[in-house]
């Protein structure tokens, strides 16, 4: 059996969500009408311009013309003669930029004509977004409304910091700017301590892939009865790291049950794009359920006229970024769609109307 891509068009935003062989989902993804032109994705070339020679670092700071400066190590050489203050070199988007991090650029071969272009700008655009995220090869599929429920779901699960666990427990998953904190909790049952560590690995492993945690991992296990229960702890930790698929660092677990783990970045997590500073959803985010939702009731009421209420922050993105998703959309409903404000209504409500 293989895996498969679930794909989510929607008006202004693509989701997608991979889902195992057993139809378990493991890894988000989700990309913006609104930020394609103002990212830098992988696999895109750009002619850009050093802004500095770090030599400490090893590398260079690259202006590519878009988006934050890009980070390009210089390699086993230290040195070359190519890159230096002000010159135009040609590069390649390794990892898109995440957190405060720019993005992560290889140095291509001058020989491409590169600089030959205005400089900074694009060379050659990404791979479109469904290639750069199924790196796996799964058979893709296009959601039906119940599929999109079930992203909805995920989705949902994944942004939430706050996780039960089967037959008791919960997890507490907090990123910070230097590591991503996991808090392990019984809840209150204090005498299952170790089995409800052990039920939680795979399920903290299979959040980090749902979320695109990684970096520092700082993993608080619930306490437990001496060295004897650490011991049966860190041989299960030692064998999920072992099977687990990409990169991934153990520090043995220490004696007050805290282990450090260090995954290699695959993707952007999905709360930068979805999340404010403060953790909830962006007025963008509830804008663009808003407008899924407008789809749904379409589909079910396909000639009726539809009217989107929503609150003041949500109507006023709409509105001003219009040219993000009302052109597909309106074609579709036939311009049959009316925005208006719920007085005295949060930024988080909508509701939408068919008449």
């Amino acid at each position: 059996m293989t895996k498969t891509l679930l794909v989510d068009r929607a008006p202004g935003e693509i989701r997608a969500g991979l889902f195992d062989a057993n139809d378990q989902p493991i890894a988000l993804f989700v990309e913006r009408a609104t930020e394609r032109q103002s990212r830098a994705c992988t696999g895109a070339r750009y002619c850009a311009r050093v802004r500095a020679v770090e030599p400490s670092l090893n590398a260079a700071f690259v202006d590519l013309g878009v988006g934050e400066p890009g980070f390009m190590p210089l390699g086993k050489a230290r040195t070359n003669a190519n890159v230096f203050e002000g010159a135009a070199i040609t590069v390649r988007v390794r990892r898109e930029a995440f957190g405060e991090k720019g993005p992560l650029l290889a140095l291509e071969d001058q020989a491409t004509g590169g600089t030959n272009s205005p400089c900074p700008s694009l060379i050659s655009p990404a791979p479109d977004f469904l290639t750069r995220i199924n790196t796996n090869d799964a058979a893709v599929r296009e959601v039906n409304r119940e599929d999109r429920e079930t992203l909805d779901e995920i989705f949902d699960e994944a942004l939430n910091p706050h996780v039960i666990l089967p037959g008791g427990g919960e997890l507490m998953i907090e990123p910070t700017r230097a590591l991503v904190a996991i808090d392990v909790d019984t809840a209150a049952d204090k005498s299952r301590a170790l089995d409800v560590n052990i039920q939680a690995i795979p399920i903290i492993f299979r959040q980090l892939g749902l979320r695109g945690l990684a970096g520092i991992i700082a993993i608080d296990f619930a306490p437990m009865k001496g060295a004897k229960e650490r011991k049966k702890l860190d041989t299960a930790l030692t064998q999920a790291v072992s099977a687990y698929h990409g990169r991934m660092e153990l520090e043995p677990l220490n004696r007050f049950g805290v282990a450090v783990l260090t995954v290699q970045r695959a993707n952007r997590p999905i709360r930068e794009t979805m999340l404010n500073g403060a953790g909830q959803l962006t007025a963008q985010s509830i804008a663009l359920n808003a407008l899924r939702a407008v789809e749904n009731e379409h589909r079910v009421n396909p000639a009726k006229a539809l009217t989107l209420l929503a609150g003041p922050d949500i109507i006023a993105w709409l509105e001003s970024n219009k040219g993000f998703w009302a052109e597909p959309l309106m074609s579709r409903l036939g311009g049959r769609l009316k925005l208006e404000t719920l007085s005295g209504s949060n930024a988080k409500q909508f509701e939408v109307i068919a008449a």
